[in-house]
């Protein structure tokens, strides 16, 4: 039972924690699958080393700035700030379609694209949570399964806005309404209730809400699971 402050913040820091070692072995499975590729007998492509180093190098990065976050320095702070810079959406699918790729290269994986899918938005971590949505899709999913990856844009939101979408479908075994609440919950309720098992799914509604966004999950029993995010085309901290 919590009884003070230090109990909370003791709470507050586990969670970060747990989100931590999520995001580490998020990284350090994307790391693997890129330094794999010279033992494959692929090292005589040099454009495809250079992609490989880039995305060991960036992996790196973000697990560095990832455990900064948790364990900061006296003036760094908790959450790592935001770059909004232009992008294309389909830049980000084609990436995390690739590190999938590479994870499980017996996945059936479909990509579809449907207009113009510009927007405003920190590059890095909306890569590390379209990558989350893939993963969840790889292990909620039995082995061979397919996973199609769409975006669509523009598209107009519920009030009128322009907005861009990602979806990630697959053909699973798919969820009733009790285990979606389960999928988007990461910690045990304060009831009692038994612990969530959407760590990494959380991690992409924070992203996503940060950046204006929402995330929606459409799913019932033996049709698949589709988890769409939504954008707005601009940034809402910079106000692009």
């Amino acid at each position: 039972m919590k009884d003070g402050m230090g109990d909370e913040l003791d709470d507050e820091h586990r969670q970060l924690v747990e989100v931590l070692l999520h995001e580490l072995r998020t990284s350090l499975t994307t790391i693997r699958g890129w330094a794999e590729l010279p033992l494959q007998g692929l090292s005589d492509d040099p454009a495809l080393m250079v992609r490989a180093l880039r995305r060991i190098q960036e992996e790196a990065d973000h697990m560095y700035e990832a455990t900064q976050r948790v364990f900061p320095r006296s003036d760094a702070s908790w959450e790592r700030p935001s770059h909004p810079e232009p992008m294309d959406l389909r830049d980000v699918a084609d990436e995390a379609v690739a590190d999938l790729g590479l994870l499980d290269p017996a996945r059936p994986i479909t990509r579809e694209n449907s207009g113009r899918t510009a927007l405003v938005a920190d590059n890095r971590m909306l890569r590390h949570a379209v990558r989350n949505l893939l993963g969840n899709a790889l292990q909620h999913t039995p082995a061979g399964s397919p996973v199609t990856v769409a975006v669509r844009g523009p598209v107009r939101g519920p009030g009128g806005e322009p907005r861009v979408e990602l979806s990630v479908r697959d053909q699973g075994p798919g969820m009733d309404p009790r285990a979606i609440a389960r999928l988007t919950t990461p910690y045990p309720e304060s009831d009692g209730g038994e612990p969530g098992g959407g760590l990494g799914l959380t991690i992409v509604r924070r992203v996503v809400e940060r950046h204006g966004g929402e995330v929606a999950v459409s799913s019932a029993p033996g049709l698949g699971t589709t988890v769409t995010v939504a954008l707005p085309t601009v940034s809402v901290s910079s106000g692009n």
